[in-house]
């Protein structure tokens, strides 16, 4: 699917985010000189726009992402991956035989279905599974490394285990293709829910914290997602957010989860931190300017941090802040200049109360200065200035959202009232908010059916 990086056309009534931003943004343009760009398509290859853009009511997923030469394994060729595998039929069932559409997403690279496993009630809570079908391997690509590339997403995500990350449950093979079996996520992807523009202020806080604590989670042990964007985020009926799509992820510390040494687990053998290989990775929206710059390693914890804040942007303002980050896209050039501002002054200036860049009606509409400054650490420019995800983690505004998805830390959840000492253990306990991030049902007319009776009075 390709990338739209539009104009916003001016409706009757207000029926977009960004209605009045772009009100103030054209302000802004005529102080710099920009001209006001035409609506226009990008590039198939997802390559940025030659004409300045304005940012589209919200993104078209981003077809460029990573190739096999810009991925690199914490593995030599000469390794292979631990994977236990089976065939797909022999442990579980089409969905659609109980009554399900069988199949509920496409992408480019893998269509998604649901499945149960055999034997399994459907009374069972948790009986229905995502089953994530790979594309078949291009003549293009090397068979060798095509397997790989699958074991190395399938092996990351089997490691992992937090609330906020999707559960894998295992890699089969079916007619000649991988199958990808993982937890299935009722409200499915957050892209679609964000364009129902139905999200409240709390929820998109939450949202974000959820997302904090899963990258928090794969930085501790090892690990980059480098794709956070809406697409790769899932919604259960628990209005819990689930990280997943590992497809591109690196291992830039420590061994691979693939690996006979890691015996499966992530964050093992923890030394040194590697860099990843120049390359575009990721969705072009959300990607960083290091990154985007191809002309040197880059560390992709940094990129995961400047992802996490678009990915913030995104959601407060039902749209990608722009398509790309360079300068001929108006909301960057007016972000870059609020930055270029600021360092000129002092490049070592750090962030606060008293100091901190004007970028622009995106940021300056944010109802709380707190909230624009993490964001802006989060986003600054230089990768080894920017804050970690730890940091923003434990920023003051962070630390005050209320979030409904318990933490990945075990916590006291029930008390014993018969002994001594049960109301320091009370004290100490964590109350747990509740959201509803579900969306609102869909109304729909009601049908009047016509085969009801023989068109005669049935009272006399």
């Amino acid at each position: 699917m390709a990338l739209f990086a539009s104009q916003p056309f001016s409706p009757t009534r207000a029926s977009s985010g960004f209605n009045f931003l772009s009100k103030i943004k054209s302000h802004k343009e005529s102080k710099l000189g920009v001209q006001r760009p035409q609506q226009q398509r990008s590039s198939s290859d997802g390559s940025a726009p030659t004409q300045p853009s304005r940012c589209s009511h919200i993104s078209i997923p981003a077809q460029q992402g990573a190739g096999l030469k810009t991925r690199r394994l914490s593995a030599s060729p000469q390794d292979d991956f631990v994977v236990d595998t089976c065939e797909l039929d022999d442990e579980f069932a089409s969905a659609s035989k109980i009554g399900r559409r069988k199949e509920i997403g496409q992408g480019a690279s893998a269509t998604v279905k649901i499945m149960q496993r055999k034997g399994q009630k459907k009374s069972d809570r948790d009986c229905l599974l995502a089953v994530k079908e790979f594309r078949k391997r291009s003549i293009r690509e090397d068979e060798e490394d095509y397997v790989r590339k699958v074991k190395s997403e399938y092996t990351i995500a089997k490691s992992l285990n937090h609330p906020n990350i999707v559960r894998t449950v295992r890699l089969c093979t079916h007619a000649g293709r991988w199958n990808h079996v993982m937890e299935y996520c009722q409200q499915r992807e957050l892209f679609s829910l964000v364009e129902r523009k139905y999200l409240k202020s709390e929820d998109k806080y939450c949202i974000l914290k959820q997302v904090l604590r899963a990258v928090d989670y794969l930085h501790d042990h090892g690990i980059a997602h480098r794709d956070i964007k809406l697409e790769n985020l899932l919604m259960t009926d628990e209005g819990y957010i689930k990280v997943t799509d590992f497809g591109v992820s690196e291992v830039f510390c420590g061994d691979h989860p693939g690996l006979p040494s890691s015996q499966g687990q992530c964050g093992k053998g923890m030394e040194e931190n590697r860099k990843s290989v120049p390359g575009i990775c990721g969705s072009r929206p959300y990607i960083s300017p290091e990154v985007l710059a191809k002309d040197k390693e880059y560390d992709s914890t940094k990129l995961d941090v400047w992802s996490c804040g678009i990915l913030f942007l995104t959601l407060y303002h039902n749209g990608n802040p722009w398509q790309s980050a360079s300068k001929s896209e108006v909301n960057y050039a007016l972000f870059a200049e609020g930055w270029d501002a600021l360092l000129s002054r002092s490049a070592d200036t750090a962030i606060d109360e008293n100091a901190y860049p004007q970028c622009g009606p995106l940021f300056s509409t944010l109802p709380i200065q707190s909230q624009r400054r993490c964001v802006l650490k989060m986003l600054h420019p230089d990768p080894n200035k920017r804050c970690t995800i730890k940091e923003a983690l434990n920023d003051r505004w962070v630390k005050k959202i209320d979030c409904c998805s318990p933490d990945a830390v075990a916590s006291i959840s029930t008390i014993d009232v018969s002994k001594v000492g049960c109301h320091m253990i009370a004290a100490r306990m964590n109350i747990q908010a509740k959201h509803d991030h579900l969306p609102p049902p869909i109304k729909r007319m009601p049908q009047h059916r016509f085969d009801m009776g023989d068109g005669t009075s049935r009272y006399g």
